[in-house]
């Protein structure tokens, strides 16, 4: 008698454990998650690096990688074209990157955090400037920052 309970017993866990490997449609497969359906985000494709100089321009001020906060104090800028580059990437959510550029005005980017944003931006000073430089966002954000003016 004791042996047909064990024997009974045996047999209704096996049936349990073989139930619960079945898909829905019945099928002997069981039921795998859509790695579609995933909604983490994929981690960068591209390492982050300093913005490219393009021919025909010098760097006046190149710095990075940092992160958060930080000021350059006084930089000169010429008359004329000047391009300031931003390459950066957050450690997790999109977050704002803010570029002061104190008398003159400033901008703003949003770094992901899937992938590295560049961006650039272009100035014409009517004539030349000396101004404190900042750039401002979060501890999560590495940046690289370039300004660049055409070669005399």
């Amino acid at each position: 008698m004791r042996s047909r309970r064990v024997a009974l017993a045996t047999a209704a866990v096996l049936c349990g454990l073989l139930t619960s490997c079945t898909g829905e449609d019945g099928s002997d497969k069981p039921n795998v998650p859509d790695p579609s359906q995933s909604t983490v985000a994929p981690p960068p494709q591209e390492p982050l690096t300093a913005p490219e100089v393009d021919a025909g321009y010098k760097e006046i001020l190149s710095e990075g990688p940092h992160r958060g906060v930080q000021q350059f104090g006084t930089i000169e800028l010429p008359k004329g074209e000047s391009w300031i580059k931003v390459n950066c990437i957050s450690r997790s959510k999109p977050v704002d990157l803010e570029i002061s550029l104190e008398g003159i005005g400033g901008f703003s980017l949003g770094c992901s955090g899937v992938e590295v944003e560049k961006d650039a931006n272009q100035m014409n000073l009517k004539s030349p400037r000396k101004l404190h430089f900042t750039v401002v966002t979060e501890e999560s954000v590495r940046w690289y920052v370039s300004i660049q003016v055409p070669k005399q």
